[in-house]
């Protein structure tokens, strides 16, 4: 850390700490070191890529990732009308009183969407998750292989491969 410290006239040079901090940074990221947020953050922008290919929804993996309850569907739901004055209330009684019949057929179905659901998201994080791991390591592989290539070059011992 005392390397990123430049004092001049007796004050610290923020300006030059932060050259260095953004320089020691970029030398990171060269040689494919990120922390696990960043990790994440760039999970989620290929997730936001996989969904913009696919032309879904622009919002769904913002709600898929950030797994609020209420992004899975579910068996229960609350039995409402765009219909005012008696006409709803009646419309909201006939379906409160038909609602048991229906779920005897669509619980079922719900909750087994609901669990491939939980297990599509499950796997589409991992999945995409490995992926940016690997491609990370291998632009480090390939940073570190240019460097290795480099100084074999500047010591003169030639290109690999001769």
């Amino acid at each position: 850390m005392d390397d990123l410290i430049v004092v001049k006239d007796g004050r610290i040079d923020v300006a030059e700490v932060m050259a260095r901090i953004r320089e020691k940074v970029r030398a990171e990221r060269r040689e494919g070191r990120y922390t696990d947020d960043e990790v994440e953050e760039l999970v989620a922008l290929k997730l936001q890529a996989f969904a913009d290919d696919a032309e879904a929804e622009a919002e769904l993996p913002a709600r898929i990732v950030g797994a609020p309850p209420d992004w899975n569907v579910a068996a229960d739901y609350r039995i409402r009308t765009h219909r005012g004055g008696l006409a709803g209330r009646l419309v909201v009684l006939l379906k409160t009183l038909a609602r048991p019949w229906v779920r005897l057929y669509t619980d079922h179905v719900v909750g087994r969407q609901a669990q491939i659901n939980l297990q599509q998201r499950f796997l589409s994080q991992k999945i995409v998750g490995e992926v940016v791991r690997q491609q990370l390591e291998l632009a480090a592989l390939r940073a570190r292989l240019e460097k290795l290539e480099a100084e074999r070059v500047r010591d003169g011992r030639g290109p690999t491969g001769a």
